[in-house]
């Protein structure tokens, strides 16, 4: 497995199983963009002699070869996403100098495509109507289309001569010489491969009767005779020889076009038609022989390129590895400084709302609609503490703090405690209470309160869907002050109303109720 530090990844599998995924990703997703890109240079060809040839039987074959443009089309996009990730992976440094170089192009493939696909989509479906609208039409799709392999190419050709990189820049990122001739050749390979794929698939599929098969046929042979001649063309400009592996490839898969030719021409002149069992496994032969091939000369030019980066990066750990451990213990000792006291906590993550000296007055409390509590009046347990603290308060701004592990929540809550008794019940009230009054609070608490807080004080079904929902009054109380405060005033944001009409002695009585209620 490769590290490679310089982008603080490792591949997730060993380079052979990357490259060998990679291959077989891009031979699925090339065999449906050959098919996708016959099919529309095939429509558009037999369009053309059906409205402007007056043959009626080649626009019949146009519509059927139309229809399935889309299920191609589907197909190789699909299909595509699997080895675009897998070269951005495995040949993570060529590949992206190549989009780099010409990144304008490689945006543009994105809305190339979607009017190509709309408007082919569209004629699909209008190519037996105005033949001037079906000509325009098949016009903005074929060449939006088309400008998409060609981008392709460029990228991968691009990719493939490093050493051309920085010349390419100083040209004003064009492709000049025999770079520029390699990338036309390399285009017109995959148009020509386009038609053989898209002819034979068409041949079976799509072609009715004897005549139109003929006339698939001799564009199969056509495109077939473009391949052997712009392959020859391709492997004289390679820069340097492909090595032996590669060229068993290159001769299987010239052997199997022979082959492949001699059945063509066999069968053209005579009346039996092309065999599909024959067809597929002989297209498909050559499709691999030939694929493998280009990936061979590929890895060539991408190698070397990736081992030197790693070399790089082995020199560059070895650099710094004796300084690796003593970085992370510092590290880790600064963590604990920043983030595992409870004072930092709460300055970063809790003054914001409840403030400095947690009295609810932070700088963002007068933006919420829900006002935060006075945590220095508090009085609770640990548990329901922390519950409030990795839950929060549903309808209102406090959040969720589930980065907080156990050790933070305890050091948080340590910190609450000690500045502000937190953890524990609520004092004794300031006045004393007689025992008629205290009857009184019982019955009002019983009558008023009850609804919402419950007979317990944990709360009734429906108040428990309240947003925010009232406390559980059995385990989080303030001290009396803020008690007697909210119960006069009532909570701004909440359905805890004011009920200041109540004499004082009741309210106090109120407060000597609620805080009745805690449990712990």
């Amino acid at each position: 497995m490769n590290i490679l530090f310089d982008i603080l990844l490792q591949k997730p599998l060993p380079d052979p199983w990357l490259q060998g995924l990679l291959f077989v990703a891009f031979t699925l997703h090339l065999l449906f963009v050959l098919f996708t890109l016959g099919t529309a240079m095939l429509a558009f060809s037999y369009m053309l002699r059906g409205h402007w040839g007056g043959s009626p039987r080649a626009l019949r074959l146009a519509v059927r070869i139309a229809g399935s443009f889309m299920s191609h089309k589907s197909l190789a996009v699909v299909l595509g996403v699997a080895p675009l990730l897998l070269i951005q992976v495995t040949y993570t440094i060529p590949f992206f100098t190549g989009v780099t170089l010409f990144a304008p192009y490689w945006l543009a493939v994105i809305g190339l495509l979607i009017v190509a696909f709309l408007v082919f989509d569209l004629l699909a479906h209008r190519l037996e109507g105005s033949r001037f609208v079906a000509l325009l039409m098949g016009i903005i799709g074929l060449v939006t289309l088309l400008i998409v392999p060609g981008i392709f190419v460029l990228i991968l050709s691009v990719s493939e001569h490093p050493g051309n990189w920085l010349r390419i820049i100083d040209q004003g990122y064009r492709l000049q010489g025999p770079l520029l001739i390699h990338w036309l050749l390399r285009y017109l390979h995959v148009l020509g491969a386009a038609l053989v794929f898209g002819a034979a698939f068409h041949y079976f599929f799509a072609a009715e009767g004897g005549e139109e098969r003929r006339s698939l046929l001799r564009w199969l042979t056509a495109g077939t005779l473009l391949q052997v001649l712009l392959g020859i063309m391709l492997y004289g400009l390679l820069p340097i020889r492909p090595e032996m592996i590669a060229n068993l490839c290159l001769f299987a898969g010239v052997a199997g076009c022979a082959l492949f030719l001699w059945y063509l021409f066999t069968s053209s002149r005579g009346d039996d038609p092309l065999s599909l069992r024959t067809i597929v496994p002989m297209t498909l032969f050559i499709l691999v022989a030939m694929l493998l091939t280009r990936q061979l000369i590929q890895n060539r030019a991408f190698l070397p390129v990736t081992a030197a980066l790693e070399e790089k990066s082995r020199t560059h750990g070895q650099e710094i590895g004796a300084f690796a451990r003593e970085s992370l213990d510092r590290y880790q000792n600064k963590l604990a400084v920043v983030y595992d006291n409870g004072p930092t906590i709460y300055a970063q993550a809790c003054a914001f709302c409840h403030g400095e000296l947690a009295d609810g007055a932070g700088p963002e409390a007068k933006n919420l609609a829900v006002p935060p509590e006075n945590v220095a009046a508090v009085r609770t347990t640990a548990p329901y503490l922390h519950q409030i603290l990795t839950q929060g308060v549903p309808g209102s701004a406090m959040p969720y703090f589930t980065f907080l592990d156990r050790n933070k929540l305890d050091s948080l809550t340590d910190y609450l405690n000690g500045r502000y008794q937190t953890i524990g019940k609520p004092g004794p009230l300031p006045a004393d209470l007689t025992e008629a009054t205290m009857g009184q609070a019982g019955q009002v608490y019983e009558q008023t309160c009850t609804p919402c807080h419950g007979q317990d004080g944990r709360g009734t079904e429906q108040s428990r869907g309240y947003r925010p929902p009232p406390p559980d009054l059995t385990a989080y109380s303030l001290t009396p002050q803020r008690t007697f405060q909210v119960i006069s005033k009532g909570y701004p944001g909440t359905l805890m109303p004011g009920f200041a009409q109540l004499p004082e002695e009741m309210r106090w009585g109120l407060v000597q109720v609620v805080n009745g209620k805690r449990i712990p």
